[in-house]
């Protein structure tokens, strides 16, 4: 017999003195591969789960339901409006009569100056001898002169402007004061030079962008 035919069958019979321990690590390493796999297998399904929620961007949009709606789009309200600005309006200066209108192209008498001349303003006389704000507006200026007498400006927006003359005081409203419509600014006198003749009265001027106009074409009523 050669040494391979001895080495073979020595091997045999130690595979038959040990062959149920052999069977025993069989099973064992079996076990331990099914093991082996199925826990490979859970860790890829919990990879591929992480990997579809972190990956997820741009998730879906939630659906409408139209029965909130009534299967209408939905918009915004309408925006405030802008508010509106109220219209510029005059009224008379007092509660009187005129008793020298405005003229700009016939020569009217002065009693004071014993000539003819324009009269480029309106005359008032009144019992109470109150003098109102014609429109809403600020104090422009406040003074006295020889020919104005004591006298405050105002001006009202829109290139409109407002003069008061021949007041019994300076009046005390200082220059940029706010002043509403129909607000008392002062009282009618003699104080104005150029027609301290014809008794306590307020000389009332009007300008539109610097120009005087005639006051009676914008008033809106003849009284306070």
């Amino acid at each position: 017999m050669n040494k391979f035919s001895l080495a073979m069958k020595r091997f045999g019979g130690f595979l038959k003195r040990n062959a149920f321990y052999f069977l025993i690590i069989l099973c064992i390493a079996s076990i331990a591969t099914v093991i082996a796999l199925a826990v490979t297998r859970n860790s890829a399904n919990n990879a591929e789960q992480e990997l579809n929620v972190s990956g997820d961007e741009h998730p879906a949009p939630t659906p409408i339901d139209e029965t909130q709606t009534g299967g209408q789009e939905t918009h915004d309200p309408d925006p405030t409006p802008e508010p509106v600005a109220n219209k510029l309006t005059f009224i008379a200066p007092c509660n009187g009569e005129i008793i020298r209108d405005y003229s700009d192209t016939t020569l009217v008498w002065s009693s004071t100056l014993k000539q003819y001349s324009t009269h480029l303003g309106i005359d008032y006389t009144s019992e109470d001898g109150n003098v109102f704000a014609s429109a809403d507006g600020a104090v422009k200026e406040v003074g006295t002169n020889a020919l104005d007498g004591n006298y405050i400006v105002l001006t009202h927006g829109d290139g409109y402007v407002t003069k008061y003359m021949s007041l019994e005081t300076l009046p005390a409203l200082k220059a940029g004061t706010q002043v509403k419509q129909g607000e008392l600014i002062g009282k009618m006198s003699t104080s104005q030079g150029t027609e301290s003749l014809d008794g306590n009265h307020l000389h009332f001027e009007m300008y539109k962008n610097s120009e005087l106009i005639n006051p009676t074409e914008v008033f809106l009523q003849d009284e306070k």
